[in-house]
């Protein structure tokens, strides 16, 4: 992942930066707390399920044993046999709490990944302000340190290249006159270049405290974001599952 800005470097920079890198930081840094939650609550969920597999193979070898017992005996259930049908039961019972826990939690949990996605997603359009205003004051330096000189540079190419193209065969108007040689020039040594680099200014400071790009996870988190409508689905779909436990838990009193 990229390295977050530091708010002791911000100083350096315009003030438009400054506010563009400080909500890059708070988008980065709400993401980055919704994934760990979601990582928590799937990390939760695994060991509870793992304690519900321990559970199930204590109990599945505990009827083993009793049923190996009441073939030996014939029949007989002794007392170790009713103790063990009793640690049978009390397991058989602690799964079926262990099912409606884990449904509970995944409920609960459903719209973590949704959250990490929404807040992706703010994190990237952070991000993406961000290069826009960098770009724009980058081009802005260059060209108040060199654009001086490199408009003067052009000018002079336009007469010496559109002299010399038309030295042997005559001006052609869009072939080879002085503005269309020009245009040609630049675009085989300035614009195709930048179209098919993708070279980026990664030693720009700004760009260094806060990548030329989003983090990959971030993208990926948002790319996994449902529909509005698979949104509203889910949320009206954990609603009554809430509905339904709160009903249960009235019917207990």
């Amino acid at each position: 992942m990229n390295t977050p800005a530091e708010n002791n470097n911000l100083s350096t920079f315009p003030a438009v930066t400054q506010r563009a890198l400080e909500t890059l930081n708070t988008t980065r840094n709400a993401w980055l707390e919704a994934r760990r939650q979601q990582k928590a609550a799937a990390d939760n969920i695994a060991t509870i399920r793992q304690r519900r597999a321990e559970m199930e193979a204590t109990t599945n070898a505990l009827n083993e044993e009793w049923r190996t017992l009441f073939r030996e005996s014939q029949g007989v259930v002794s007392k170790e046999m009713k103790k063990l049908r009793t640690e049978i039961a009390l397991g058989r019972e602690t799964l079926e709490d262990f099912d409606e826990l884990l449904a509970a939690q995944e409920s609960e949990n459903a719209l973590l990944p949704q959250e990490a996605g929404k807040l992706a997603g703010q994190y990237i359009s952070a991000h993406n302000t961000l290069v826009e205003i960098r770009a724009k004051q980058i081009w802005e330096d260059f060209m108040q340190s060199h654009g001086k000189a490199l408009i003067q540079t052009l000018s002079l190419l336009k007469s010496t290249m559109g002299r010399e193209a038309s030295a042997v065969v005559g001006v052609v108007n869009s072939v080879n006159d002085p503005d269309t040689v020009l245009k040609d020039f630049i675009h085989k040594h300035i614009t195709k270049p930048a179209l098919t680099n993708a070279a980026m200014p990664e030693q720009d400071p700004v760009f260094k405290l806060a990548g030329v790009a989003p983090d990959y996870a971030a993208l990926a988190d948002f790319r996994k974001l449902p529909s509005p409508a698979a949104l509203h689905k889910m949320k009206i779909r954990q609603e009554r599952e809430e509905l339904k436990k709160r009903n249960r838990a009235a019917e207990g009193i």
